[in-house]
């Protein structure tokens, strides 16, 4: 039986070397993202690092020079602005436990009254009970933690601070991995290349 791989050989599609090779290629590090795209979707030559962390870095040093540049009156309205927001924040939290609350127990309700047709679809009632019981469990027990307190000043501009340096150097940290790993990948690929075109088989 032929694979995702060969059935394009089995069938004659593909009698070139080079082309199943490069098909092939997709299953390994290098190309493992391309894997799920079509086989005969082109491979690029070089691969261009992810934007996501760069901009993030990018994001976390403005938030820090914010911060620094802020007077004494901002940052006690930002401390404010942080605790009403974490305040609805936990508010709607828990008024969503409380929503799916209702909806489990309302369908709990109708699966309890629901006569089985036939002995046959009762361990189908006992089914759908238990899958509703376990998601009451799961997805409304009491809220974790507890309704933020508002935070002094100099807290909320500590902890706003360090989140904004930590948020740098994670960001830049993983952001020179992912240029790494694209380097790494585009090389994989030319020698690949460079490998086949000395093999022409």
């Amino acid at each position: 039986m032929p694979t995702g791989y060969t059935a394009d050989v089995g069938d004659g599609k593909v009698t070139d070397f080079t082309q199943f090779a490069m098909r092939c290629a997709r299953a390994f590090g290098a190309l493992v993202t391309l894997r799920d795209d079509p086989s005969d979707a082109p491979i690029p030559e070089a691969f261009a690092p992810s934007s996501y962390n760069e901009n993030r870095l990018v994001e976390a040093r403005a938030e820090l020079a914010r911060l620094k540049a802020m007077t004494t009156d901002q940052r006690d309205a930002a401390a404010i602005a942080a605790h009403v927001e974490a305040a609805a924040s936990w508010d709607r939290y828990v008024q969503s436990k409380a929503d799916t609350r209702q909806r489990y127990e309302a369908m709990l309700t109708s699966v309890r009254a629901w006569q089985p047709p036939t002995p046959d679809h009762a361990e189908m009632k006992s089914f759908m009970e238990k899958q509703l019981l376990d998601s009451i469990d799961f997805d409304c027990g009491p809220a974790y933690g507890k309704r933020p307190e508002p935070k002094k000043r100099e807290d909320w501009f500590s902890e706003a601070v360090a989140k904004a340096n930590k948020d740098i150097a994670y960001h830049g940290a993983e952001h020179a991995k992912e240029v790494e790993r694209t380097r790494s990948r585009t090389e994989w690929v030319r020698a690949l290349r460079a490998s086949l075109v000395k093999q022409k088989v």
